[in-house]
């Protein structure tokens, strides 16, 4: 797809050889601080989350083991022992799922090992666990394990250890006291002399003892992790965790998405199956085709809101799922009931049914919650006025004060803000620069949140590079939002993150696999926004041109005394401008962080710098007077420091 026209030869040769020429006929920008700007939303920059592109298990959720609690198979299917494997050394021995032993109501199967004989003073039986798609190991990096376990009288040692996939122990240790009931065990194994990261390894348990030939121990319930973000546990990944945090959001919606809504009304998003102890909950086939532990729930959500310094966004399940159904008018009562026992279980006292049992999970005060958001996409449906009716009314009675979000047009109840998505091509995405511009901001609602974007070069939807061309097509648009950020309150890019090679999305701004991250170029572009905010947006008076190959947006920031000028350039040429500034002086220097290159440069594992932020000083005349040449196909942030 061709991005925009491009100079001809003949005029591209001549502004790369008359710099006068440049010096006259250069686009002006007049930055206005003598006539009063706009205020700009102090939260304009955040993100969007659901389990898509295995984001969740195996990805952002820290947990290392795969089927860990054998509720069903990985697509939703009946429960097996994928990816645990046997280990017989020496021995002769089995590994079952057992169906008739269970460890409670969540948790009805185990994986039950038969040590038949030990026929080696040297031998040993057990079973092992290949992770997701590898087991990182990482040099100066503890583990913690944990297992439910019992035996019909065997009392131990059981063998916990970390190994390489082709033999040798990296770690090891091990516990008795099993019995005939099921009992947690916790241990911590800390390889010694790792010199590089590496993915070709095991988690495994197994015994070497005699005494257990004979005998049956069964399993429930494992974990292993290794150092989360901040310490928490069963948290985060820490190598993704930080990669979220370095683009400063302000807020955090979740848990979707169409992952919160289900296929059917059965398998939505059912947050009283993500709290409690892991042993208590309940996974669910998410509605990207795989299944969902539920191991990153609801508590664990507001914990990574608070350890990363965001607002939360909690999205309601509003009795719509994707296959089409929708929870009947005359029906929906037990579903609003389950909505304000979610919100009462994270903003109620210890006082309260629900605010006692999350302190009962070990959280005692109530979590700050502002704004909530009723259903996803609901534009898909014709059922929304009556659903969206019943949840704000309830709502509403019990919590006047919240934020309402709504993700569609209706005409039952007012909202607050609005949930704009956007899944655009290049040129559509462009061209939406100011679509804002004009838009009425009296009326139904105070404001919009961008709740998804995304530009998608091979057309819409979910099959498209995360190219520099698909970057700068997102610049222009947030350039846009942000000079309209008066009015648009919060923006977040969909989807934030994929697997490498399990996509189902493309493109993403975080990609991952088991060992590494790397970023495209956008979430520099975003990165670069968000860590320049502007408190107040500046009117530019242009001359000598207008939008087209340039797009702009100034701002000050009181706080840190600086201005802000933000620039996407669309050209495969250099593009001069002349800066001017009114009502205020800056120092005589300025910086400036870019983002340039081909338009179908991407970041790659092998190549994962081929787009990355670069950095210089530029000079400043007089301290209101300063030309500069933003760079062919690029994003760039200039920052002054205001004189006084």
């Amino acid at each position: 797809m061709k991005f925009l026209p491009s100079l001809s030869i003949a005029a591209s040769l001549l502004l790369a050889s008359s710099t006068f020429m440049q010096q006259v006929s250069a686009l002006s920008l007049t930055i206005r601080n003598d006539v009063p700007g706009n205020s700009s939303s102090p939260i304009l920059y955040g993100l969007m989350y659901e389990d898509i592109n295995r984001c969740g298990d195996s990805a952002l959720y820290g947990q290392m083991l795969r089927n860990w609690n054998f509720q069903a198979n990985d697509t939703g299917g009946k429960p097996d022992l994928e990816f645990w494997n046997i280990i017989e050394e020496g021995t002769k021995a089995s590994i079952t799922l057992d169906t008739d032993v269970g460890l409670n109501d969540a948790n009805t199967n185990s994986l039950r090992l038969d040590i038949k004989e030990l026929e080696s003073s040297s031998g040993r039986a057990g079973f092992l666990n290949k992770g997701w798609w590898g087991l990182r190991v990482q040099p100066d990096e503890s583990y913690k394990a944990s297992f439910f376990a019992k035996s019909d009288g065997y009392s131990g040692p059981l063998n916990i250890t970390l190994e390489k996939t082709g033999g040798g122990v990296l770690a090891s240790t091990h516990i008795d006291g099993l019995s005939k009931d099921f009992q947690k065990f916790e241990v911590t194994l800390s390889p010694k002399d790792i010199e590089a990261s590496s993915i070709d390894n095991v988690f495994a348990i197994s015994v070497d003892s005699k005494d257990a030939a004979g005998h049956s121990i069964w399993f429930q319930v494992f974990s292993l992790f290794g150092e989360t973000y901040k310490g928490r546990e069963n948290g985060l990944r820490t190598d993704i965790a930080e990669t979220l945090v370095d683009l400063k959001p302000k807020f955090f919606r979740f848990p979707g998405g169409n992952n919160l809504e289900g296929q059917t009304i059965d398998t939505r998003w059912k947050w009283n199956e993500t709290i409690g102890p892991l042993e208590e909950r309940r996974g669910r086939l998410g509605d990207w085709t795989y299944w969902n532990t539920n191991g990153q729930g609801l508590l664990d959500y507001m914990y990574m809101i608070e350890d990363m310094d965001m607002e939360p966004i909690l999205d309601l399940y509003a009795g719509y799922s994707l296959q089409g159904d929708s929870v009947p008018k005359d029906e929906l009562g037990p579903f609003v009931q389950d909505a304000l026992d979610e919100l009462e279980y994270l903003l109620g006292d210890s006082s309260t049914q629900f605010g006692k049992l999350r302190a009962e999970h070990g959280r005692e005060e109530p979590f700050k919650i502002d704004m909530i958001e009723i259903g996803n996409e609901d534009w898909f449906s014709t059922t929304y006025d009556y659903r969206y009716k019943a949840y704000y009314d309830a709502i509403h009675e019990k919590y006047p004060d919240k934020t309402i979000i709504s993700t569609a047009a209706q005409k039952s109840r007012p909202w607050d803000l609005i949930d704009d998505h956007y899944y655009m091509t290049t040129d559509e995405m462009i061209s939406n620069f100011d679509y804002y511009d004009n838009y009425a901001r009296s009326g139904n609602g105070s404001g919009i949140f961008v709740g998804e974007f995304a530009t998608n070069t091979a057309g819409c939807c979910g099959t498209s590079p995360a190219n520099l061309q698909a970057a700068l097509a997102d610049g222009v648009f947030i350039t846009g939002l942000e000079r309209n950020s008066d009015f648009v309150k919060m923006i977040a890019y969909a989807p934030a993150m994929k697997r490498l090679d399990q996509e189902q999305w493309d493109p993403d701004m975080i990609h991952f696999d088991t060992n590494s991250v790397v970023v495209a170029p956008f979430y520099y572009i975003f990165q670069m926004y968000s860590t320049h905010h502007s408190d107040t947006i500046l009117q530019i008076d242009a001359e000598e041109g207008g939008f087209d190959p340039l797009y702009w947006v100034a701002g000050s920031n009181k706080e840190l005394n600086e201005i802000y000028v933000k620039v996407i350039n669309l050209d495969p040429a250099p593009q001069p401008v002349n800066f001017n500034l009114k009502g205020l002086k800056v120092l005589n220097y300025g910086n400036a962080t870019f983002i340039a290159g081909g338009l179908n440069d991407e970041n790659t594992l092998e190549s994962p710098d081929t787009i990355v932020p670069k950095k210089n000083t530029f000079h400043i005349r007089h301290q209101n007077q300063f030309g500069y040449t933003f760079e062919p196909y690029s994003a760039t942030v200039l920052t002054m420091k205001i004189d006084g």
